[in-house]
């Protein structure tokens, strides 16, 4: 990646993209991280705030504009906030990340859900899940179209993809990530795949079939497969089972969301999109209408997310582990110092100022 040339002759360059609602009102805690990494610590940032969201769409026409585009090209990484989506949305509206996916072949997406001491109804001790989601394909090509039956009205058609190349570059993405999760834990790995082969045969079987053809390679890796239906169910009643799990594009955005009540919430998970020249972190929360302007949002998943984007383009620096100390330091506080989203009764000023102090503080030591 370019990050490599440009630790030896420049700061990296990073897109900080707030889109709509939630996204504008979280960035200024992620864009203090960062900050803060150059003011107290050896690497070096430039930082560029760029447009996109629903409101970029309605001024230009596009949820990504052209001159953002251009800007991310010279990036070695981007933060992006969230975007607020119209259900049913216009025809032809691509939400922003799906938009940036799409452009810079983002084809891995990451999201690490580990337990934290929250004390909430859904909350779930000993959890280390990483779920690995194949971001480019399946329903999110988002190709639709509106055709007339005979008898039948209106009937919207949806194009589903999934490549034998894809799949294969993904499985090769989770079972990298299994082997080096069970080296450092020092557990045998454990891959498990999520599908419904058993009703959409051909392009769930070739995904199925391509990741196990893929695990042929990796003897030290155990592998097994679930229906979607059937794993749900299991993750709920036992999700410590489970390390890394793998599914096409759709099924993954579903099982990320619903394990994050978990550890924490939406509030709490963050997600990396990767590809071969940019690197997109962003908290997976989007932007809940009920939230916005209401001053509690929870900020730690933007925080996070900034801590994981400079985290993954400078592996042999501590900032990830640094937040997420920061963080439990900060639950450890009271609940007067975390938002209403678990359990307690800051705003989101409160909670993010005390986050960044304990950082700040980890950055000096």
């Amino acid at each position: 990646m370019r990050s490599f040339r440009t630790l030896l002759s420049k700061p990296l360059r990073i897109a900080i993209i707030p889109g709509d609602g939630l996204g504008v009102e979280l960035m200024p805690w992620g864009k203090a991280v960062l900050e803060s990494i150059n003011a107290f610590s050896s690497s070096k940032l430039e930082l560029v705030e760029l447009e996109a969201g629903f409101r970029s769409y309605e001024k230009t026409g596009s949820s990504v504009p052209d001159e953002t585009l251009k800007v991310l090209e010279s990036c070695d990484g981007a933060l992006f906030g969230a975007a607020s989506t119209p259900a049913p949305a216009p025809f032809g509206y691509t939400p922003p990340i799906v938009h940036l996916r799409k452009k810079f072949n983002l084809w891995s997406n990451l999201r690490p859900l580990k337990s934290l001491p929250i004390d909430t109804l859904s909350a779930r001790p000993n959890l280390d899940i990483m779920v690995v989601r194949e971001n480019t394909e399946c329903l999110y090509v988002g190709l639709e179209r509106l055709v007339t039956g005979e008898g039948t009205g209106k009937v919207a058609i949806a194009e589903r993809h999934i490549s034998e190349k894809a799949s294969r570059r993904i499985a090769l993405n989770a079972l990298q990530i299994a082997r080096w999760r069970s080296k450092k834990r020092r557990v045998p790995g454990h891959l498990t795949v999520v599908h419904k082969a058993n009703i959409l045969g051909m392009s769930e079987g070739l995904f199925l079939q391509s990741v196990l053809d893929v695990a042929k390679e990796f003897p030290d890796v155990i592998v097994d497969h679930n229906l979607l239906d059937s794993f749900m169910f299991k993750v709920i009643q036992h999700p410590a089972e489970y390390d890394v799990i793998l599914a096409p594009n759709t099924w993954g955005n579903l099982i990320s969301n619903a394990i994050a009540p978990m550890v924490g919430g939406l509030g709490m998970v963050y997600g990396i999109n990767v590809g071969e020249k940019l690197v997109v972190a962003e908290p997976i929360h989007g932007t809940p209408a009920h939230l916005e302007g209401k001053g509690n949002a929870n900020p730690a998943a933007t925080i996070r997310s900034a801590a994981a984007l400079l985290q993954y383009l400078l592996p042999k620096q501590n900032f990830l582990s640094h937040i997420d100390h920061s963080i439990l330091e900060v639950l450890t506080e009271g609940l007067d110092k975390v938002t209403p989203d678990i359990g307690g009764t800051a705003t989101t000023e409160v909670m993010g100022e005390a986050i960044l102090r304990h950082f700040r503080t980890h950055l000096q030591a």
